[in-house]
């Protein structure tokens, strides 16, 4: 018997209204369906565009707009943004929240992103700090931190999580953590256990534990992209290939325990990635052993990957 089948005897037999089976035919059929995903992905880019469209005016006319008008208008968008969300938002709780509505997430970040760039003019200009500049990141940390738990917003702690990243020294302009300095691999590694800790404790503790992917991603990135760097250049015997070894293990324990599959994959690209290392740090003068090991182990972690992936969707 079809799904068809059975919604068509669902009324006979009393269980649901015709009009219930009809909305649920037209589900079945896909001649109803959600556009949210698509409605955030436009949302999401729309605020992209008009902070981008700000960044350029600010950037292409400060001269000519006068600083006291350009942080002005910076303070005051932020501001306004901000007494929205505080008005419209949903009360504080330690679980999850959902949005007022599709828009709200997105004018929250939008006053900060906006906050962010009021603060990196002023600084800029004036040089209020000077060297102690990296002070404001961490008050964008706090003040971004404080925002996301109050509103429930992954997108927000997302951007104090990559904030804090830029007070240890982490910036895409520098690729620094991808340079294989010592201190800088050092940095990523205290990094990822900062947050890996921080969301550890706010998972015992109960507060807002579904944000807990949001600190592992971060974590486990920073975490496997330094001990990578390190078996790059200390190779198999330095303490970095163990730690790694440990890590994917941990990963692939953890996303077995949870039912979740990006965690195996993961650990099976980093965990590659790792031995690969090793492995064409032995075997770089032969080009043909490189080329042939790199196509058929790339097509065997494809394979897994696959294969795995089923197993995950057929065990949900």
């Amino acid at each position: 018997m079809t799904i068809a089948d059975l919604l068509r005897k669902l009324p006979d037999e009393q269980k649901l209204g015709s009009g219930q089976v009809e909305l649920l035919s037209d589900l079945h059929e896909k001649r109803i369906f959600s556009v949210r995903r698509e409605l955030r992905f436009f949302l999401y880019i729309g605020i992209l565009m008009v902070i981008a469209g700000a960044g350029l005016t600010v950037k292409q006319y400060f001269i000519h707009l006068g600083d006291a008008a350009i942080i002005a208008a910076l303070t005051l968008a932020a501001a306004a943004a901000f007494i929205y969300c505080f008005l419209k938002g949903s009360p504080f709780a330690r679980e999850a929240v959902p949005s007022p509505h599709i828009a709200f997430d997105y004018i929250l970040f939008f006053g900060c992103a906006l906050f962010s760039m009021d603060v990196a003019y002023i600084e800029t200009q004036f040089q209020v700090l000077g060297d102690l500049w990296k002070n404001y990141l961490l008050l964008s940390v706090a003040w971004f931190f404080f925002l996301a738990c109050r509103f429930d917003n992954r997108l927000v702690l997302s951007l104090a999580l990559s904030s804090l990243a830029a007070w240890f020294g982490f910036t895409l302009s520098g690729y620094r953590l991808f340079s294989f300095q010592e201190y800088y691999r050092l940095y990523a590694i205290a990094y990822a256990l900062i947050v890996l800790g921080a969301g550890g404790l706010a998972w015992r503790l109960d507060f807002k534990k579904h944000f807990l992917d949001i600190y592992l991603n971060f974590a486990i990135h920073f975490l496997c992209v330094a001990l990578i760097a390190g078996v790059a250049e200390h190779k198999i015997l330095s303490p970095y290939f163990p730690a790694l070894v440990i890590t994917c293990a941990a990963l692939i324990w953890y996303s077995v325990r949870v039912r979740k599959f990006l965690y195996m994959l993961y650990a099976v690209i980093y965990g590659y990635v790792g031995i690969s290392v090793v492995i064409v740090d032995q075997i770089h003068r032969e080009t043909f052993l490189v080329f042939a090991y790199f196509i058929l182990t790339s097509l065997m972690v494809i394979g897994l990957i696959f294969k795995m992936s089923r197993r995950f969707a057929e065990d949900e």
